[in-house]
Parts: C-alpha cells; sequence; structure tokens
C-alpha cells in the first residue's frame, strides 16, 4: 500500500509544487493558497474536481494556522463577514451544481483577473463596518462555493485596511477556515461525492503541510512585497492562459 502511495506522489509532483509554493505565500501572508493554486490545478483537474480539492487543502491548513490566531484575529470583524457568508452560500450552490466545467474554468479565472486588478487599481480605502463586512460575507460565500475561494472578496475589501499585518494576517486564518469548512457541509448537504476529491487531497497534503512549516519559518524575514509582485505575475500568465485555452478548445 505504502509502494502504491510513493508511485502516486510521484505523479503528483506539478499540482504537489503549485500546492507548496502556495502554501509558503498563506504561511506568510495569511492568504493566498487557494486563489494562487486553484488556476494551477486547473492544469491539471477538472474544475470540480478542483474545487473540492482545494476546499479541504484550505481547511486544514486554516485550521492549523487559525488555532494560534485566534487571540490576534478581529473576532468581530469575523463574525459579520461569516454571517453573510451563511447568506451568499446557497446562490452559489445552485451555479456550482449547474454551471459546466468550462464555464466554472472561466469563471474562477475572471474571478481572480477582477479581483487582481481591483486590488491594484483600487486607491480608495472600504470603511469597515458591520454592514460592509456583511455584505462582503456575501460575496465571499458565492465565491467559496463556487470557485472555491472566498479571498478575492475579502482581499478587496480589506486591501487598504489600517488594521496591522499580525491582526490581518490572523484574521485571514480564522475567516477562511470557517468559510472554507462552510462550503464543504454544504457540498456534503447537497450530496457532492468527495471520493475522487479525497483521492487527490492525500497525494497533495505532504507538499501542503512542508509549505505551512517553511512558511512560518520564512515569515520573519521575507520582504512581502516582493513575493506579492512575482504572485501577480504568475496568478495574471496562469488565468489568461486557462481563459485562452478553454475558449479555444
Amino acid at each position: 500500500m505504502l509502494t502504491a502511495y510513493l508511485w502516486g506522489l510521484e505523479g503528483h509532483i506539478y499540482p504537489a509544487l503549485a500546492i507548496f509554493l502556495s502554501a509558503i505565500l498563506q504561511s506568510i501572508t495569511g492568504f493566498g493558497l487557494v486563489i494562487v493554486a486553484a488556476p494551477l490545478l486547473m492544469l491539471f483537474y477538472d474544475p470540480k474536481l478542483t474545487v473540492p480539492v482545494m476546499l479541504m487543502l484550505a481547511c486544514c491548513a486554516n485550521l492549523t494556522q487559525g488555532i494560534f490566531a485566534l487571540r490576534t484575529a478581529n473576532l468581530k470583524l469575523v463574525f459579520y463577514l461569516y454571517l453573510g457568508v451563511l447568506c451568499g452560500q446557497p446562490i452559489g450552490f445552485f451555479v456550482f451544481d449547474h454551471a459546466s466545467s468550462a464555464a466554472l474554468k472561466v469563471f474562477i479565472s475572471v474571478i481572480v483577473l477582477l479581483s487582481l486588478g481591483t486590488i491594484q487599481a483600487l486607491h480608495y480605502r472600504i470603511r469597515e463596518c458591520p454592514r460592509n463586512s456583511w455584505i462582503t460575507g456575501i460575496f465571499s460565500g458565492f465565491t467559496s462555493i463556487t470557485a472555491g475561494m472566498g479571498g478575492p472578496p475579502f482581499l478587496i475589501y480589506l486591501a487598504y485596511s489600517r488594521m496591522s499585518v499580525d491582526v490581518m494576517r490572523a484574521t485571514c486564518f480564522v475567516f477562511f477556515f470557517l468559510c472554507n469548512a462552510t462550503s464543504l457541509t454544504s457540498y456534503a448537504l447537497g450530496g457532492l461525492p468527495f471520493g475522487p476529491a479525497w483521492g487527490e487531497f492525500i497525494y497533495l497534503l505532504p507538499a501542503l503541510a512542508l509549505g505551512i512549516v517553511i512558511g512560518h519559518l520564512a515569515y520573519p524575514y521575507v520582504p512581502k512585497a516582493q513575493i506579492k509582485r512575482v504572485i501577480y505575475v504568475l496568478l495574471y500568465v496562469t488565468c489568461f492562459y486557462t481563459i485562452a485555452s478553454t475558449l479555444l478548445s
């Protein structure tokens, strides 16, 4: 059985590398695992398989890191965001259940592109209040269950927040765990089969764990601004490639 698993690992080198690099970013900044890994994994997996695989991996990462971040996180903000998530996910599940794999692949890539463009171009600071947090949570809940990533609306909302880096990072861990865990619960209640996703999750889990550990050790020393620039370039290239390959196929 162990031999078969090791042979399977050899066939997952490239998806595991995507998870490893994304996990390092996640551990350093508090976000990035899904928004970076999802477009990359769609080069190897069907989008409807990518989403639950990413949610499983994200839950593990956020739970591990969120446990140690509870005292630092802005729990009041997390509360209002999560109320919105509960409102947005039923609509998201309907879309996920009825959309084709090709449509989802383009949708996920467009979501990432719009989010990146908005984060970089919009210098307006959105006021942090319960109403805006709730609205952001609705969009996060929708994108979490359709695209496997609740991060884009959250990052747009807090792109120019005055929160410290440590509080922002801790808040990301706690909120994304709740958001992703709720998405997986919604899939389970909706009858989505988890067998294929579970098989891929097992192969990618070691890369996730290694990336989190390395990212945690590197956190005090890494120039975060440079990392973000590299990630932005990687995401733009990956998303444009995914959209072009889907539309031209």
